[in-house]
């Protein structure tokens, strides 16, 4: 979450000032669409200002780089984009209808990702409308996946759990409430090809026995997915394939 916003022409650019003792230098660089600024605590926020003014072409520059990018990952909904489900590319139908509701449908046979939506809103920008339906229809086929998998980790690692919750998370496919016996996941692991969500799913329940990511962490999720570091590179190659 950004500290606060700085205008540089028309964009507000979200900032976050992380503080320092060990440092005498400042740093700006972006992660995300996300200006992070680290310096010494004793730096004071007016210094920062000064050389955040002094770079602001330069900031502008990499900050409408990133929209940019980001754009192009982000799913306008059109027929013949592609989306994808269980880690295959799926090909977006838009069709419009007579009916009065959105209407979303998965065919995997002929993988086709089908969106009808009512006529009345032709005119309209309905991407806000379309994102929501989607991530519906993804939180359920999300939870219909889990209902066979997580059932199946949990009894061949011997590990249980109280509950499972499936949300809306962009920054994580999973986490884990070791206390509570607690796992949470994203909608979007659907999205992924099933040995990246059996991954995930074997990472989470691991965390039940550990809480933290040490040596012995790893040594029990490498017991059941040897080639985890590999796939965990691959999810982090490929974090575009989840974005809508």
């Amino acid at each position: 979450m950004a500290n606060y916003f700085i205008k540089i022409k028309e964009k507000e650019i979200p900032v976050i000032v992380r503080n320092y003792r060990n440092t005498n230098s400042i740093k700006i660089y972006f992660k995300g669409n996300v200006l992070n600024i680290s310096k010494s605590k004793y730096l004071s926020n007016k210094k920062v200002l000064e050389v955040i003014k002094q770079n602001e072409e330069q900031i502008y520059e990499q900050y409408m780089k990133i929209l940019s990018k980001d754009n192009d990952k982000i799913k306008h909904w059109y027929t013949g984009e592609k989306i994808s489900y269980k880690g295959k590319d799926f090909t977006i139908q838009m069709h419009y209808s007579n009916k009065k509701r959105l209407k979303i449908m998965l065919d995997e046979k002929n993988k086709e990702f089908i969106i009808e939506i009512p006529e009345m809103l032709k005119d309209e920008d309905n991407k806000d409308i379309i994102d929501k339906g989607v991530k519906r229809l993804l939180c359920i086929k999300t939870k219909e996946y889990l209902e066979t998998r997580l059932p199946y980790w949990s009894k061949k690692m011997h590990t249980e759990y109280n509950e499972c919750k499936v949300g809306d998370a962009t920054s994580k496919y999973g986490s884990c409430v070791p206390s509570k016996k607690a796992l949470h996941f994203s909608n979007r692991l659907i999205m992924l090809p099933e040995d990246k969500i059996d991954a995930i799913i074997v990472h989470e329940l691991s965390h039940m026995t550990y809480a933290n990511h040490s040596k012995q962490f790893y040594h029990l999720v490498q017991e059941y997915i040897p080639n985890y570091f590999e796939i965990d590179k691959w999810l982090k190659k490929n974090v575009n394939r989840v974005m809508i």
